[in-house]
């Protein structure tokens, strides 16, 4: 299974809390939407600038002849600084009569040197639908977005469900976006001023939708980017929750249970010996128990699928196996394979850990089980890189 389809489904099952019935990999409309703008720039102020403002500010100095007699410097030298000063947008002029720029004062006010340079291009990303912001992890790598071309060929060569939006770009979007104090967050700094739209283009998002059935028997989809594996996306999750256009197109591609029981019990028969238990649960997720032997150095599964998932395309599987030996020997190798990321996100440890423990029924697990774990089970090399993680860690520190 593609590795960003199985980190969106355990990341639902075991970091959300709910359980997987089915994932879809959808083509999701976006409007993209190039922008002209502004940019403010700081630098530190250059002495005699910064005094030349104090004194019109403070010693009400209003010509250059007044400003050169009080600051005890060359008239030539003030004009040129007042001219350099005029051209950035600190000065505004009324004959011989200077005056400070609102620009002025807030550098001033800031003790940094604001400049504003007229053109700044950037490409923003809304959602197809309610045009929201799309957050900035979409904008680290510019093969995220598909144009119609790219998208209809995707389509054509991979199981990817087409979302189509007859919503127009809003432009009041760009005007919410520049007076949300969180703008930043989607990829407009601060920095940015007075933005103005050209015309918005429609593109793609791969997305992962994983339905789920929550308590009362209601529909939840979460939403993962293919190119931002593992990492739920809450705006799009809900939106596509809450959205009927969306919700009608994904129940109209879900088989009734009836389907499903047949799609399951095929694939069990083909990939395990009679004797398998299968069954549903009620919120609709389906699982398979599978014995010790299923997972043997010869046994068609590896050990790392237990407690994970098989996708069989309009229905997901959980594979489970009741042995507690076999769920501790995958406990064990999951650890094994976390390890480098121990070492690059150790602010992740802790959660990752949890994560791995309740999805293999090990509720609660922290590094002190762990170690317990795995000298129960005679693991003496995991225990040794573990300890020479948590040594280079501290000497790092």
């Amino acid at each position: 299974m593609n590795k960003a389809k199985r980190s969106a489904l355990e990341d639902a099952a075991y970091r959300q809390g709910v359980c997987p019935t089915r994932v879809f990999r959808v083509l999701f409309p976006v409007h993209e939407v190039e922008v002209r703008a502004t940019t403010r720039t700081g630098r530190d102020y250059a002495l005699i600038d910064k005094f030349i403002e104090r004194s019109i500010d403070d010693g009400e100095f209003t010509t250059v002849r007044d400003l050169a007699k009080f600051l005890s410097l060359d008239p030539v030298l003030v004009d040129r600084a007042v001219r350099v000063l005029h051209r950035i947008g600190h000065l505004s002029s009324r004959g011989d009569q200077l005056a400070l720029t609102s620009l002025a004062h807030e550098s001033l006010a800031a003790n940094t040197c604001f400049e504003i340079r007229r053109e700044d291009r950037r490409k923003l990303y809304f959602d197809g639908f309610r045009s929201k912001p799309l957050h900035r992890r979409y904008y680290q790598d510019s093969t995220v977005f598909l144009d119609p071309s790219e998208a209809r060929a995707r389509a054509e060569r991979d199981e990817f469900v087409w979302l189509t939006s007859t919503w127009q770009f809003r432009r009041e979007a760009l005007t919410d976006l520049e007076k949300n104090p969180d703008r930043d967050k989607f990829n407009l700094p601060l920095s940015v001023e007075n933005p103005e739209d050209a015309q918005p283009e429609y593109v793609y998002l791969p997305l992962f939708l994983v339905r789920t059935v929550v308590r009362g028997g209601y529909v939840r989809y979460l939403a993962y980017s293919e190119a931002v594996r593992g990492q739920l996306d809450e705006e799009l999750s809900d939106l596509c929750t809450n959205l009927p256009d969306i919700g009608f197109t994904l129940q109209n591609e879900t088989p009734p249970v009836e389907m499903q029981e047949q799609i399951v019990r095929g694939w069990l028969e083909r990939n395990a010996p009679p004797g398998r238990e299968l069954f549903q649960h009620p919120d609709g997720s389906w699982q398979a128990d599978l014995t010790p032997e299923d997972f043997g150095p010869a046994a068609q599964r590896g050990i790392t699928d237990v407690g994970s998932f098989v996708d069989l395309r309009t229905v997901v599987v959980r594979v489970w196996c009741q042995d507690h030996e076999v769920r501790r020997r995958a406990l064990l190798t999951r650890a094994k394979s976390l390890l480098g990321v121990f070492r690059y996100r150790p602010q992740d440890r802790a959660d990752l850990l949890r994560m791995t423990g309740d999805q293999l029924d090990f509720p609660d697990l922290n590094d002190t089980r762990l170690r317990a774990l795995a000298t129960e089970a005679g693991e003496t090399d995991l225990l040794n890189q573990l300890d020479q993680l948590d040594n280079d860690l501290q000497r790092d520190s």
